[in-house]
């Protein structure tokens, strides 16, 4: 029998992985509904049996604009149910979409979620790699211009089918240059 505390820690887990997978999702809008499928066969399938599209769409809010009760609530191997964690204060509300500038995102947090952000962070990627005039790794692109390693890699991989940007190596070798 788990102690309160090892209930407790435990739900917070399964709550922060199904805050993480929505999270990644809400990054990835070009992700298909069969490729979303995929993913909830496999061992994320728990996760996404916990999340509702309108979860996605808006946000932390149910169609009434109430928070969503959380669903951190699983059977555990001994099936008895594991008591949700306390839920952190409620997200901010979605920021509106600000016109495209020219300015690169500051580092640290990038919207991609628009594609006017994802032209903005695109451009900005490509600049810190003209800057730095040698073919460089994922982690110091972000370090100059923000952005999660998702985000970077998905405008890596638009400036690559673009002809903007090649690459060199593979896994954590991969190195990333503008094209000439």
């Amino acid at each position: 029998m788990p102690s309160k505390y090892e209930a407790a820690f435990q739900a917070a887990v399964i709550e922060r992985e199904r805050q993480i997978c929505i999270d990644l999702l809400r990054q990835s809008p070009e992700m298909t509904l069969g490729e979303i499928h995929k993913l909830s066969k496999g061992s994320l399938g728990r996760i996404f049996d916990a999340i509702s599209v309108s979860e996605l769409i808006r946000g932390e809010a149910s169609s009434d604009g109430a928070p969503a009760p959380a669903k951190a609530k699983a059977p555990s191997r001994r099936g008895r149910k594991v008591e949700a964690a306390p839920e952190a204060a409620a997200p901010a509300p979605a920021e509106k979409a600000a016109p495209a500038e020219k300015t690169p995102p500051r580092p640290g947090k990038v919207n991609t979620r628009t594609p006017a952000g994802r032209k903005a962070y695109d451009e900005a990627l490509l600049a810190a790699l003209g800057a730095i005039a040698k073919p460089v790794g994922v982690a110091k692109l972000m370090a100059r211009v923000g952005g999660t390693n998702l985000q970077a890699r998905a405008s890596l991989n638009r400036l690559i089918n673009a002809g903007k940007v090649t690459w060199t190596g593979k896994a954590r070798g991969t190195k990333y240059s503008v094209a000439k």
